[in-house]
């Protein structure tokens, strides 16, 4: 009996996305699609492109304004994948996303949680000096919000 193939669709940005894209693929992991951000060109763009990852292994990949489109959640319906990765993706994913992963959804973070949590952990482990710090690779579950207002 052989073995089911693994899919991610896969949200990805910046150097670690470039980085954790290639260990998947590396890693004989399918992945029919990548969503990334466009480059702002007011940004001074130093560091890899998934864009460019996703050319050169011909891998389908978009730029939607917002994570939460509705023509995004039925693509996902579509494509069925395994599993739903983010890395450096810069919006948090819905509840509709993440409900379209098979097995799972994981999130890389950029510090060892839950130390410096939201955005760019890095800058502030050195701004505080940190002599040591990592990464968190996390589930991402849907939120259960309960109103706090009287």
């Amino acid at each position: 009996m052989t073995e089911s193939p693994r899919s991610a669709v896969v949200f990805a940005y910046h150097n670690v996305g470039v980085s954790c894209l290639k260990v998947l693929l590396a890693g004989d992991v399918q992945v029919p699609l990548v969503v990334t951000h466009a480059d702002d060109a007011s940004e001074n763009i130093w560091f890899a492109s998934v864009s460019d990852v996703c050319k050169e292994h011909n891998i389908p990949c978009i730029t939607p304004e917002d994570p939460k489109s509705p023509d995004l959640v039925q693509r996902l319906q579509a494509i069925k994948p395994s599993y739903i990765f983010s890395f450096y993706y810069r919006f948090m994913l819905p509840a509709a996303i993440l409900e379209q992963a098979g097995i799972g959804a994981y999130n890389m973070h950029g510090s060892l949680l839950p130390k410096y949590r939201g955005r760019v952990p890095v800058n502030w482990a050195v701004l505080h000096g940190e002599t040591e710090t990592g990464v968190t690779l996390h589930e991402m579950m849907k939120r259960h919000l309960t109103s706090l207002a009287s």
